[in-house]
Protein backbone atom coordinates (compact mmCIF):
# COMPACT_ATOMS: atom_id res chain seq x y z
CA UNK A 1 0.00 0.00 0.00
CA UNK A 2 1.29 3.50 -1.03
CA UNK A 3 0.12 6.69 -1.33
CA UNK A 4 0.25 6.25 -5.30
CA UNK A 5 0.67 3.20 -7.41
CA UNK A 6 3.78 3.80 -10.32
CA UNK A 7 4.38 6.95 -9.32
CA UNK A 8 8.35 8.20 -10.30
CA UNK A 9 10.47 7.73 -7.52
CA UNK A 10 12.40 5.10 -5.20
CA UNK A 11 9.03 3.82 -3.06
CA UNK A 12 7.80 2.62 -6.22
CA UNK A 13 10.52 1.00 -7.09
CA UNK A 14 10.57 -0.68 -4.14
CA UNK A 15 6.97 -1.59 -4.41
CA UNK A 16 7.23 -2.71 -7.80
CA UNK A 17 10.71 -5.47 -6.44
CA UNK A 18 9.23 -6.78 -3.30
CA UNK A 19 5.51 -7.78 -5.07
CA UNK A 20 7.16 -9.24 -7.65
CA UNK A 21 9.68 -11.05 -5.39
CA UNK A 22 6.50 -11.74 -3.48
CA UNK A 23 4.70 -13.70 -5.96
CA UNK A 24 7.33 -15.32 -7.54
CA UNK A 25 7.73 -17.09 -4.19
CA UNK A 26 3.66 -18.13 -4.25
CA UNK A 27 2.07 -14.97 -2.16
CA UNK A 28 -0.99 -13.45 -3.19
CA UNK A 29 -0.46 -9.97 -4.16
CA UNK A 30 -2.62 -6.73 -4.35
CA UNK A 31 -0.86 -3.49 -4.68
CA UNK A 32 -3.08 -0.35 -3.74
CA UNK A 33 -2.46 3.30 -4.12
CA UNK A 34 -4.35 5.95 -1.94
CA UNK A 35 -5.36 8.26 -4.85
CA UNK A 36 -4.60 8.49 -8.48
CA UNK A 37 -1.35 9.35 -9.52
CA UNK A 38 -0.45 12.22 -11.81
CA UNK A 39 -0.12 11.96 -15.35
CA UNK A 40 3.08 13.32 -15.60
CA UNK A 41 4.83 11.41 -12.83
CA UNK A 42 3.43 8.46 -13.92
CA UNK A 43 5.71 5.39 -14.55
CA UNK A 44 4.59 2.85 -17.01
CA UNK A 45 4.88 -0.65 -15.65
CA UNK A 46 4.31 -4.21 -17.06
CA UNK A 47 3.16 -6.86 -13.98
CA UNK A 48 1.88 -9.97 -14.62
CA UNK A 49 -2.19 -10.08 -14.72
CA UNK A 50 -2.66 -12.20 -11.12
CA UNK A 51 -1.30 -9.10 -9.43
CA UNK A 52 -3.76 -6.84 -8.14
CA UNK A 53 -4.12 -3.45 -8.86
CA UNK A 54 -6.40 -1.08 -7.19
CA UNK A 55 -6.85 2.64 -5.78
CA UNK A 56 -9.03 3.80 -2.68
CA UNK A 57 -9.84 7.37 -4.26
CA UNK A 58 -12.14 7.22 -7.49
CA UNK A 59 -9.90 10.63 -8.69
CA UNK A 60 -7.06 12.44 -7.63
CA UNK A 61 -7.86 15.69 -5.04
CA UNK A 62 -8.67 18.58 -6.04
CA UNK A 63 -6.23 21.57 -6.43
CA UNK A 64 -6.35 24.42 -3.44
CA UNK A 65 -8.53 22.49 -1.02
CA UNK A 66 -7.64 23.70 2.34
CA UNK A 67 -8.95 26.36 4.34
CA UNK A 68 -6.26 27.57 6.40
CA UNK A 69 -7.04 31.44 6.07
CA UNK A 70 -9.65 33.00 7.00
CA UNK A 71 -10.69 34.71 3.37
CA UNK A 72 -10.38 30.46 2.42
CA UNK A 73 -13.15 29.90 4.64
CA UNK A 74 -15.49 32.27 3.10
CA UNK A 75 -14.75 31.48 -0.38
CA UNK A 76 -17.64 28.97 -1.46
CA UNK A 77 -15.38 27.36 -4.61
CA UNK A 78 -12.87 26.50 -2.22
CA UNK A 79 -15.08 25.34 0.23
CA UNK A 80 -16.53 22.95 -2.45
CA UNK A 81 -13.07 22.03 -3.37
CA UNK A 82 -12.30 21.00 0.61
CA UNK A 83 -16.14 19.19 0.86
CA UNK A 84 -14.87 17.03 -2.28
CA UNK A 85 -11.97 16.32 -0.99
CA UNK A 86 -13.16 14.79 2.35
CA UNK A 87 -15.77 13.16 0.19
CA UNK A 88 -13.24 11.27 -1.82
CA UNK A 89 -11.15 9.90 1.51
CA UNK A 90 -14.38 8.67 2.96
CA UNK A 91 -15.20 6.76 -0.06
CA UNK A 92 -11.90 5.62 -0.01
CA UNK A 93 -11.84 4.77 3.61
CA UNK A 94 -15.21 2.73 3.29
CA UNK A 95 -13.54 0.73 0.24
CA UNK A 96 -10.36 -0.14 2.67
CA UNK A 97 -12.30 -0.95 5.10
CA UNK A 98 -14.59 -3.80 3.59
CA UNK A 99 -10.86 -4.84 2.42
CA UNK A 100 -9.58 -5.26 5.63
CA UNK A 101 -12.68 -7.66 6.36
CA UNK A 102 -12.35 -9.39 3.31
CA UNK A 103 -8.58 -9.92 3.58
CA UNK A 104 -8.64 -11.28 6.87
CA UNK A 105 -5.74 -12.39 9.68
CA UNK A 106 -3.89 -14.97 6.87
CA UNK A 107 -2.81 -10.73 4.93
CA UNK A 108 0.23 -8.59 5.91
CA UNK A 109 -0.23 -5.54 4.68
CA UNK A 110 3.07 -3.43 3.74
CA UNK A 111 2.15 0.25 4.35
CA UNK A 112 4.97 2.16 2.69
CA UNK A 113 3.94 5.64 3.46
CA UNK A 114 2.37 7.44 6.68
CA UNK A 115 -0.71 9.21 4.57
CA UNK A 116 -1.93 5.18 3.67
CA UNK A 117 -1.26 3.89 7.60
CA UNK A 118 -3.56 7.12 8.08
CA UNK A 119 -6.29 5.93 5.74
CA UNK A 120 -5.48 2.16 7.76
CA UNK A 121 -6.57 3.36 10.50
CA UNK A 122 -9.69 5.41 9.52
CA UNK A 123 -10.91 2.45 8.06
CA UNK A 124 -11.22 0.67 11.43
CA UNK A 125 -7.34 -1.26 11.31
CA UNK A 126 -7.22 -2.52 15.43
CA UNK A 127 -4.24 -4.32 15.97
CA UNK A 128 -5.85 -6.47 18.63
CA UNK A 129 -8.36 -7.57 16.62
CA UNK A 130 -6.73 -10.79 15.23
CA UNK A 131 -9.58 -11.42 12.66
CA UNK A 132 -7.97 -8.58 10.53
CA UNK A 133 -4.83 -8.01 8.57
CA UNK A 134 -1.07 -7.88 9.99
CA UNK A 135 0.30 -4.38 9.57
CA UNK A 136 3.97 -3.85 8.79
CA UNK A 137 4.52 0.10 8.49
CA UNK A 138 7.22 1.78 6.78
CA UNK A 139 9.40 5.42 6.70
CA UNK A 140 11.58 5.40 3.05
CA UNK A 141 13.21 8.60 4.29
CA UNK A 142 16.19 8.84 7.05
CA UNK A 143 15.22 9.81 10.74
CA UNK A 144 16.48 13.33 10.05
CA UNK A 145 14.40 13.28 6.62
CA UNK A 146 11.43 12.36 8.89
CA UNK A 147 12.03 15.71 11.14
CA UNK A 148 12.77 18.23 8.64
CA UNK A 149 9.86 17.39 6.44
CA UNK A 150 7.96 17.66 9.61
CA UNK A 151 6.62 13.77 9.36
CA UNK A 152 8.03 12.32 12.26
CA UNK A 153 4.70 13.53 14.77
CA UNK A 154 2.55 11.51 12.10
CA UNK A 155 4.99 8.87 12.06
CA UNK A 156 4.86 8.54 16.30
CA UNK A 157 0.98 8.73 16.26
CA UNK A 158 0.34 6.52 13.59
CA UNK A 159 2.76 3.84 13.25
CA UNK A 160 3.07 3.15 17.59
CA UNK A 161 0.36 0.25 17.71
CA UNK A 162 1.44 -1.66 14.23
CA UNK A 163 3.12 -5.11 14.56
CA UNK A 164 6.29 -3.71 12.89
CA UNK A 165 7.47 -0.46 12.39
CA UNK A 166 10.12 -1.19 9.64
CA UNK A 167 12.56 1.54 8.47
CA UNK A 168 16.23 1.45 6.13
CA UNK A 169 19.15 1.47 8.40
CA UNK A 170 19.95 0.42 12.17
CA UNK A 171 21.19 3.81 12.76
CA UNK A 172 17.70 5.27 11.89
CA UNK A 173 16.18 2.36 14.00
CA UNK A 174 17.79 3.18 17.13
CA UNK A 175 16.52 6.83 16.42
CA UNK A 176 13.10 5.96 16.06
CA UNK A 177 13.28 3.75 19.10
CA UNK A 178 14.69 6.77 21.18
CA UNK A 179 12.06 8.50 19.66
CA UNK A 180 9.45 6.57 20.85
CA UNK A 181 8.48 3.81 18.78
CA UNK A 182 8.84 0.33 20.47
CA UNK A 183 7.84 -2.07 17.62
CA UNK A 184 11.07 -1.29 15.03
CA UNK A 185 13.34 -3.26 13.07
CA UNK A 186 15.19 -2.07 9.85
CA UNK A 187 15.78 -3.65 6.29
CA UNK A 188 17.38 -2.08 3.47
CA UNK A 189 15.52 -1.90 0.16
CA UNK A 190 15.97 -4.35 -2.76
CA UNK A 191 17.05 -3.59 -5.84
CA UNK A 192 17.21 -5.41 -9.04
CA UNK A 193 20.16 -5.07 -11.85
CA UNK A 194 19.38 -2.66 -14.47
CA UNK A 195 22.32 -3.40 -16.47
CA UNK A 196 22.44 -3.46 -19.98
CA UNK A 197 25.17 -4.57 -22.61
CA UNK A 198 26.47 -1.11 -23.88
CA UNK A 199 29.59 -1.66 -26.26
CA UNK A 200 30.56 1.57 -24.89
CA UNK A 201 30.28 3.95 -21.71
CA UNK A 202 30.59 7.83 -22.63
CA UNK A 203 32.07 10.59 -20.16
CA UNK A 204 29.24 11.10 -18.53
CA UNK A 205 28.08 12.44 -14.86
CA UNK A 206 24.15 11.63 -14.37
CA UNK A 207 21.98 12.11 -12.02
CA UNK A 208 18.55 10.26 -11.29
CA UNK A 209 15.92 12.37 -9.59
CA UNK A 210 13.22 14.81 -9.11
CA UNK A 211 13.88 18.41 -9.99
CA UNK A 212 12.69 19.46 -6.34
CA UNK A 213 14.25 20.91 -3.54
CA UNK A 214 14.94 17.49 -1.85
CA UNK A 215 17.56 16.98 -4.35
CA UNK A 216 19.09 20.54 -4.90
CA UNK A 217 20.71 19.72 -8.10
CA UNK A 218 21.63 23.62 -8.35
CA UNK A 219 24.84 22.11 -6.20
CA UNK A 220 25.51 19.62 -9.04
CA UNK A 221 25.20 22.38 -11.71
CA UNK A 222 27.48 25.01 -9.44
CA UNK A 223 29.89 22.13 -8.98
CA UNK A 224 30.24 21.49 -13.19
CA UNK A 225 30.73 25.06 -13.56
CA UNK A 226 34.06 24.97 -11.31
CA UNK A 227 35.27 21.65 -13.68
CA UNK A 228 33.70 22.30 -17.11
CA UNK A 229 36.49 23.75 -18.52
CA UNK A 230 39.53 21.16 -17.34
CA UNK A 231 36.86 18.41 -18.22
CA UNK A 232 36.20 19.38 -21.89
CA UNK A 233 35.56 15.61 -23.44
CA UNK A 234 33.16 14.78 -20.38
CA UNK A 235 29.28 15.91 -20.35
CA UNK A 236 26.24 16.22 -17.31
CA UNK A 237 22.96 14.57 -17.91
CA UNK A 238 20.51 15.16 -15.24
CA UNK A 239 17.46 12.81 -15.81
CA UNK A 240 13.85 13.09 -13.71
CA UNK A 241 10.98 15.25 -13.88
CA UNK A 242 9.83 17.81 -10.91
CA UNK A 243 9.06 21.60 -10.32
CA UNK A 244 11.97 23.04 -10.16
CA UNK A 245 12.94 21.97 -13.76
CA UNK A 246 12.61 25.61 -15.30
CA UNK A 247 14.89 27.28 -12.44
CA UNK A 248 17.11 24.17 -12.84
CA UNK A 249 17.67 25.15 -16.64
CA UNK A 250 17.18 29.04 -16.37
CA UNK A 251 20.29 28.96 -13.76
CA UNK A 252 22.25 26.72 -16.74
CA UNK A 253 21.37 29.16 -19.77
CA UNK A 254 22.33 32.26 -17.33
CA UNK A 255 26.02 31.10 -16.41
CA UNK A 256 26.12 29.85 -20.09
CA UNK A 257 27.66 26.40 -18.84
CA UNK A 258 28.04 24.14 -22.24
CA UNK A 259 27.57 20.34 -21.99
CA UNK A 260 25.04 19.71 -19.14
CA UNK A 261 21.59 19.08 -20.25
CA UNK A 262 17.84 18.65 -17.79
CA UNK A 263 16.56 15.13 -20.06
CA UNK A 264 13.27 14.88 -18.69
CA UNK A 265 12.12 11.91 -17.37
CA UNK A 266 13.27 8.27 -18.36
CA UNK A 267 12.00 4.97 -17.73
CA UNK A 268 15.41 3.29 -19.08
CA UNK A 269 17.48 3.92 -16.13
CA UNK A 270 19.46 0.63 -17.09
CA UNK A 271 20.64 2.07 -20.75
CA UNK A 272 21.16 5.20 -19.10
CA UNK A 273 23.54 4.11 -16.43
CA UNK A 274 25.31 1.65 -18.40
CA UNK A 275 26.05 4.34 -21.19
CA UNK A 276 27.75 6.68 -17.94
CA UNK A 277 30.36 6.89 -16.28
CA UNK A 278 29.54 8.46 -12.95
CA UNK A 279 26.56 9.03 -10.65
CA UNK A 280 25.93 12.33 -9.02
CA UNK A 281 23.94 12.78 -5.54
CA UNK A 282 23.46 15.99 -4.57
CA UNK A 283 20.27 15.60 -2.03
CA UNK A 284 19.64 17.06 1.03
CA UNK A 285 17.88 14.36 2.84
CA UNK A 286 17.26 10.79 1.84
CA UNK A 287 16.45 7.41 3.11
CA UNK A 288 18.24 4.58 1.46
CA UNK A 289 18.67 5.53 -2.25
CA UNK A 290 17.84 2.68 -4.88
CA UNK A 291 19.50 4.67 -8.21
CA UNK A 292 22.99 4.48 -5.68
CA UNK A 293 22.71 0.43 -5.54
CA UNK A 294 21.17 0.90 -9.44
CA UNK A 295 24.34 2.51 -10.13
CA UNK A 296 26.63 0.03 -8.34
CA UNK A 297 25.01 -2.61 -10.19
CA UNK A 298 25.60 -0.94 -12.91
CA UNK A 299 28.94 -0.15 -12.34
CA UNK A 300 29.10 3.33 -12.08
CA UNK A 301 30.40 5.09 -8.61
CA UNK A 302 28.29 7.84 -7.31
CA UNK A 303 29.80 11.27 -5.08
CA UNK A 304 26.77 11.74 -2.62
CA UNK A 305 26.56 14.42 -0.32
CA UNK A 306 26.83 12.63 3.24
CA UNK A 307 22.92 13.28 3.92
CA UNK A 308 21.55 10.30 5.57
CA UNK A 309 23.29 7.01 7.51
CA UNK A 310 22.41 5.25 4.68
CA UNK A 311 24.66 6.72 2.51
CA UNK A 312 27.67 5.33 3.83
CA UNK A 313 25.88 1.69 4.03
CA UNK A 314 25.97 2.10 0.52
CA UNK A 315 28.84 4.06 -0.20
CA UNK A 316 32.45 2.97 1.00
CA UNK A 317 34.06 6.10 0.58
CA UNK A 318 37.16 5.93 -1.51
CA UNK A 319 36.67 2.45 -2.27
CA UNK A 320 33.26 1.97 -4.35
CA UNK A 321 32.38 5.96 -4.45
CA UNK A 322 33.13 9.57 -3.02
CA UNK A 323 31.35 10.59 0.31
CA UNK A 324 30.88 14.38 0.70
CA UNK A 325 30.57 17.11 3.38
CA UNK A 326 26.54 18.15 3.11
CA UNK A 327 26.83 20.81 0.67
CA UNK A 328 30.74 21.22 0.21
CA UNK A 329 29.77 22.30 -4.05
CA UNK A 330 33.85 22.64 -4.05
CA UNK A 331 35.01 18.48 -2.85
CA UNK A 332 32.00 17.35 -4.34
CA UNK A 333 33.19 19.29 -7.86
CA UNK A 334 37.19 18.36 -6.82
CA UNK A 335 35.69 14.55 -6.67
CA UNK A 336 34.05 14.71 -9.88
CA UNK A 337 37.34 16.00 -11.29
CA UNK A 338 39.08 13.07 -9.28
CA UNK A 339 37.10 10.19 -11.16
CA UNK A 340 37.01 11.85 -14.33
CA UNK A 341 40.73 12.18 -14.54
CA UNK A 342 41.95 8.98 -12.53
CA UNK A 343 40.32 6.27 -14.86
CA UNK A 344 42.23 3.27 -12.75
CA UNK A 345 40.54 4.87 -10.10
CA UNK A 346 37.49 4.76 -11.39
CA UNK A 347 37.46 1.51 -12.30
CA UNK A 348 38.48 0.35 -9.05
CA UNK A 349 35.28 1.91 -7.81
CA UNK A 350 33.36 0.66 -10.50
CA UNK A 351 34.68 -3.19 -9.41
CA UNK A 352 34.10 -2.56 -5.48
CA UNK A 353 30.49 -0.93 -5.78
CA UNK A 354 29.44 -3.71 -8.53
CA UNK A 355 30.37 -6.54 -5.91
CA UNK A 356 29.06 -4.35 -2.21
CA UNK A 357 25.84 -3.86 -4.14
CA UNK A 358 25.46 -7.68 -4.17
CA UNK A 359 23.67 -7.46 -0.55
CA UNK A 360 20.71 -5.68 -1.91
CA UNK A 361 19.24 -7.77 -4.79
CA UNK A 362 15.38 -8.51 -4.70
CA UNK A 363 16.04 -12.59 -3.60
CA UNK A 364 18.41 -11.57 -0.45
CA UNK A 365 16.36 -9.40 0.95
CA UNK A 366 13.19 -10.72 -0.36
CA UNK A 367 13.95 -13.71 2.00
CA UNK A 368 14.52 -11.38 4.74
CA UNK A 369 10.76 -10.09 4.41
CA UNK A 370 9.40 -13.49 4.99
CA UNK A 371 11.33 -13.85 7.82
CA UNK A 372 9.84 -10.98 9.77
CA UNK A 373 6.17 -12.52 7.80
CA UNK A 374 6.78 -15.51 9.69
CA UNK A 375 7.90 -13.89 12.95
CA UNK A 376 4.35 -11.89 12.82
CA UNK A 377 2.76 -15.12 13.40
CA UNK A 378 4.37 -16.28 16.19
Amino acid sequence: MSNQVDRLGGVSRFIERVSSEFLRRGFLVEIIGVNPTPKDELVEVNRPAEMLVDCLWDEPAPENWTLNRRRDRLNPFRRRRNARRHELRSNGCRKLSKKLVEWGPETVILCTQVFGMEHLIEAGYDPLDRSLPRVIGQYHGSYEMCVQTGDLRRVLKNYKDVDRFVCLTADDAALFTRAGLNNVSWLPNPVADPSTVVQERENTFVTLGRYDKQKSLHYVVKAWESVYSDLPDWKVELYGEGPLGASLQEMIDDLKLPRIRLMGKTDMVGEVLSSSKVHLLSSQYEGLPIAIVEASLAGVPTISFDCAPGIRDLIIDSESGIVVRQNNVSEFAASMEKLALEPETLAQYSDRGRMHAQQYLPSTISSKWITLFNDLQR
